[in-house]
């Protein structure tokens, strides 16, 4: 073997190729970046709140409470509010899916004049407000080149 040095600390029959894999944020992953971006970023008078009443099991008393209270199932995770007009935004992780539940209260709340939309990542979240003009602190960055009205218009 000319030319040719084993360095005596590689097995090069052991040596596995790397592998990386791309793991996709949970649901509760995304409603935090979700709601720390809605904290940072909705500009008044436009306001949201959420209430991931999904997460978990929840006990059989505090379901009761919640029911009790008026909590209705299939709600979206979060409600924005701008100058009387609702977004309902539901999270799903990228494998997530809606319920019948889910897709049963959307369609009511569609009929009440709720618009509805189901979003898997923060920049879907960001393209919803922004089809339905929610106002929003001015960023530069990635999204900018997509968004940007002026380079449309060339």
């Amino acid at each position: 073997m000319v030319g040719e040095y084993n360095w005596g600390w590689v097995d090069e029959q052991a040596m596995k190729p790397l592998r990386l894999t791309l793991t996709e944020p949970t649901e509760a992953q995304l409603h935090a970046t979700v709601a720390q971006y809605l904290d940072w970023a909705l500009m008044p008078p436009a306001m949201y709140t959420t209430f991931p009443a999904g997460w978990g099991v929840l006990t059989r008393s505090t379901a009761g409470r919640l029911k009790g209270a008026g909590l209705k199932q299939g709600i979206p995770d979060i409600l924005v509010w701008y100058n009387g007009f609702t977004l309902g935004i539901e999270l799903k992780s990228h494998v997530g899916r809606l319920t019948p539940v889910q897709e049963d209260t959307h369609a009511k709340m569609r009929a009440a004049g709720v618009v509805v939309t189901v979003c898997t990542s923060l920049m879907e979240v960001i393209d919803a407000l922004g089809v339905y003009s929610i106002p929003l602190r001015r960023t530069k960055g990635a999204s900018d080149e997509r968004h940007d009205p002026e380079r449309e218009r060339a």
